[in-house]
């Protein structure tokens, strides 16, 4: 029997979704790619699951896709054609996702493994990690929401630096524009990854979803109508009795240390 293309676990209240292709990097295919977004869809169905890893298995996170394969095909433009709606609902998916996703990279990260990445609501690293746009060095444009992604995040003139020129940005430069401020060695990246899921694991559910909402929102939205959301989104959570102990569990540790 063959090894399973993604491997799932319940570490308590998280879930963690592994690609396990190692020896070719977890690069994807349909098969992985249909079972990535499957393992995903069962994790947000899980009422015990508060909080949803990525990973990838050996010596990679993920190369994006399985280029051999591609190149292997009668018909790649066919070939590309089939894989990128799976891809893009993987992105859609998490985006939409009502519970955090954590993209835990171990190495290299590139192409639409990249993209996985950035579409991730939280990123942490092993130690002198490299992420790479990858796909202008074989003359292809992007996919996943890369070009959407990336500019957001570090501002348009190096996005389009990294990828016209094929840089890859490293654990120095990862930190200075903020897309993952974690780094951790590689022995301790997986117990390390789940100490941080389970403090994001300790928010209620609705307030972890209403942040993501706001958050990603926000960029296509004025202040004035945020302002408006935030307040009747406060409020709401102000009429939750999560509100209500988390408070009292607060000033309880106020009172105590006095």
């Amino acid at each position: 029997m063959s090894n399973p293309l993604v491997l799932c676990e319940n570490r308590g209240p998280v879930s963690w979704i592994t690609f396990n292709r190692p020896e070719v990097f977890n690069a994807f295919n349909h098969e992985m790619g249909r079972e990535a977004c499957e393992a995903l869809g069962r994790a947000i169905e899980d009422t015990d699951t508060r909080v949803i890893v990525l990973a990838g298995a050996g010596k990679a996170f993920s190369v994006g896709a399985d280029v051999l394969a591609v190149s292997g095909s009668d018909n790649p433009t066919r070939a590309i054609d089939e894989l990128v709606p799976i891809a893009h609902r993987a992105i859609a998916v998490i985006r939409q996702c009502p519970k955090p996703v954590i993209a835990s990279i171990n190495r290299l990260a590139a192409g639409f493994g990249l993209a996985l990445a950035l579409a991730s609501d939280i990123r942490v690293a092993t130690e002198r990690v490299r992420l790479r746009y990858a796909y202008s060095s074989i003359g292809l444009t992007g996919d996943g929401g890369i070009n959407w992604t990336l500019p957001r995040m570090i501002g348009t003139a190096r996005a389009l630096e990294i990828a016209l020129l094929a840089e890859d940005i490293r654990e120095e430069e990862a930190a200075k524009l903020g897309i993952i401020t974690k780094f951790f060695p590689e022995d301790l990246l997986i117990d390390e990854t789940q100490k941080i899921a389970e403090r994001v694991a300790t928010l209620p559910q609705k307030t972890a979803w209403a942040i993501k909402r706001m958050i990603y929102g926000s960029a296509g939205m004025d202040l004035l109508p945020h302002l408006s959301m935030e307040h009747a989104t406060l409020l709401e959570a102000t009429a939750t009795e999560d509100f209500r102990t988390m408070l009292n569990n607060l000033l309880s540790g106020f009172t105590q240390k006095g």
